[in-house]
């Protein structure tokens, strides 16, 4: 586990998550005199360390992140049967649920803490950080901004580019981009923070949980995937995720369970750290235990997996009440297991599907790619089982579902190729791809900020 409770205190002065008045949050720049504040390379690293820490709430990773895609995904249910969690599964949601408006106000919290450092560690006199140091705090920066937008442009498609820090006097009036806008502000600042980015932190121990050079390039290869859609061009997509690949730093782990069972394993490229002082509050509630709000839905998730198939009983287990729960949550008592958040298998997931569209073909190296997956798994397939580069790719996106069960991501994927169409029922459109934008956003600033069509 890492050391980001240690450095909280001095963090905590940049970044909290009380309510804002303004549709992107002015928080962190009212809470402190920066230039008191940015005066030292600890000072600078304990901010970097704060803005990390914003992903560990409840309106982000800590929660709503993973868990409002995964109803959206149709996996899962709430105990109470909560309307504002459910209408994400009927795909009804609307403008004044509460969770969008939570997640809106979170993600941008984090982004205007990563907009503060790049900002203010850019400035800052060469005597007070090294060139090294810089450079390292402004590239994980960028990484934390382009994973948050990355989310946001998935789940709400238009939204409001703000790629400077936010100051108490500002009059804010930032117009929503096109998807492709902001997806071309990913790739730059994911590019950039390669450059940036050490292979490496000072420690091992420092590396956990922070961005890397390795991070930066599976989260360019993901959004390239995603880019894709737009462009058509998936050639980036697959030769960054083949970069990764043969570079040989992480590997599949042998127990797909021990992925949660234990922290940061070679397989795990970028995860997000939790621990006693920093719980996860997903964790907490996802268990079976008398705190629990979240399950999985029914037995019929289990369908998901083919007899065999080694993941099945680790990421669907069955507890008290005749009821299903997540197994990747496994620690909740205390709640500090940790998130991956990328990983190698999803890597060689992308790069099968890239790799075959690029080809137009089931070639050797998209198939190795997806077989190793399935290989781990306990299921592989022959070659010749694939008989064009439709069923291939729908089957890699099949198999994304049952590796990536419950991290949040099928939901987007399903969305970005419009499988979703044929896998739920109660889509009746494309715009409900993207949630609506939070009418208490829109009601701020009505000149600026439009619903999505069809809300």
């Amino acid at each position: 586990m890492n050391t980001i409770h240690k450095l909280f205190l001095s963090a905590s002065l940049l970044v909290s998550f009380t309510s804002c008045e303004s549709f992107l949050d002015r928080e962190p720049l009212a809470q402190v005199t920066q230039d008191d504040y940015f005066n030292s390379e600890t000072n600078a690293n304990s901010a970097a360390i704060g803005m990390y820490r914003t992903m560990t709430s409840s309106f982000t990773y800590g929660q709503t992140m993973v868990i409002v895609p995964e109803f959206s995904a149709g996996h899962v249910s709430h105990a109470a049967i909560f309307p504002e969690y459910e209408n994400f599964k009927t795909h009804e949601v609307t403008a004044t649920n509460p969770w969008i408006a939570n997640v809106w106000q979170g993600i941008y919290a984090t982004i205007n803490a990563a907009n503060n450092i790049i900002a203010r560690v850019s400035e800052m006199p060469e005597n007070t950080i090294s060139d090294e140091k810089r450079a390292q705090l402004i590239g994980e920066a960028k990484f934390v901004r382009a994973l948050n937008y990355f989310f946001l442009v998935r789940a709400f498609g238009r939204v409001p580019l703000k790629l400077t820090a936010t100051t108490e006097d500002e009059d804010i009036a930032i117009p929503q981009s096109e998807p492709s806008a902001i997806y071309e502000q990913l790739v730059k600042d994911l590019v950039e923070s390669i450059t940036e980015l050490p292979e490496a932190h000072e420690t091992t121990e420092a590396t956990k949980g922070r961005a890397t050079k390795a991070a930066a390039q599976a989260l360019l290869a993901k959004v390239y995937l995603y880019q894709a859609s737009i462009t058509n061009d998936y050639a980036l997509a697959a030769s960054t995720a083949a970069e990764i690949i043969n570079a040989e730093n992480f590997q599949l782990a042998d127990d797909f369970s021990t992925i949660w069972a234990s922290e940061n394993s070679a397989e795990s490229i970028f995860e997000l750290q939790f621990d006693d002082q920093t719980t996860n509050t997903l964790a907490s509630v996802s268990n079976d235990n008398a705190s629990m709000l979240f399950y999985v839905k029914d037995e019929s998730i289990r369908e998901l997996f083919e007899t065999g198939d080694k993941r099945q009983d680790f990421s669907i287990f069955q507890g008290s009440n005749d009821r299903y729960y997540m197994g990747k949550f496994p620690n909740a008592t205390p709640p500090t297991q940790n998130l991956p958040i990328i990983r190698l298998a999803e890597i060689l997931l992308i790069h099968a599907e890239a790799e075959a569209r690029v080809n137009n073909s089931v070639s050797d190296a998209a198939f190795n790619s997806l077989q190793q997956v399935l290989t781990r798994a306990g299921v592989p397939r022959n070659k010749g089982d694939f008989t064009s580069v439709d069923s291939f790719v729908k089957f890699v996106q099949e198999e994304k579902e049952r590796e990536l069960l419950f991290e949040g991501e099928t939901w987007f994927d399903f969305c970005r190729t419009g499988l979703a169409m044929e896998k739920y029922e109660t889509l009746t459109n494309e715009n409900q791809f993207v949630y609506p934008i939070p009418t208490a956003q829109i009601n701020l600033r009505p000149d600026i900020l439009e619903q999505n069509p069809g809300y």
